[in-house]
């Protein structure tokens, strides 16, 4: 039970982190690199984030093992989501 609430606060310090740079373009120096876009860059974080925390959480919603599967799926996507939008943004936006 500890862990699961470790990793909720960690979840939510990324988060914040994400809404932070989202709407400030602020990025933490050792995260900075090579990321262009920043705000993109937190966006990623955010989705990210959010399925982390949808994986976390859907043992204790699910009613049953086909909600289960679909949650776990869609936190899936969330953090294949976050992690695309996170590497766009380390290259110049195109039209």
């Amino acid at each position: 039970m500890l862990l699961t609430w470790l990793a909720a606060a960690a979840l939510l310090l990324l988060a914040a982190l994400g809404v932070f740079t989202a709407t400030t373009g602020w990025m933490p120096p050792m995260a900075r690199g090579g990321v262009v876009r920043p705000e993109l860059w937190g966006l990623g974080a955010l989705t990210s984030a959010l399925g982390m925390g949808t994986g976390l959480s859907v043992h204790w919603w699910a009613d049953s093992l086909a909600m289960d599967d679909l949650g776990g799926a869609t936190a899936f996507a969330l953090i294949i989501l976050g992690g695309v939008m996170q590497w766009r943004a380390q290259r110049p936006g195109t039209l």
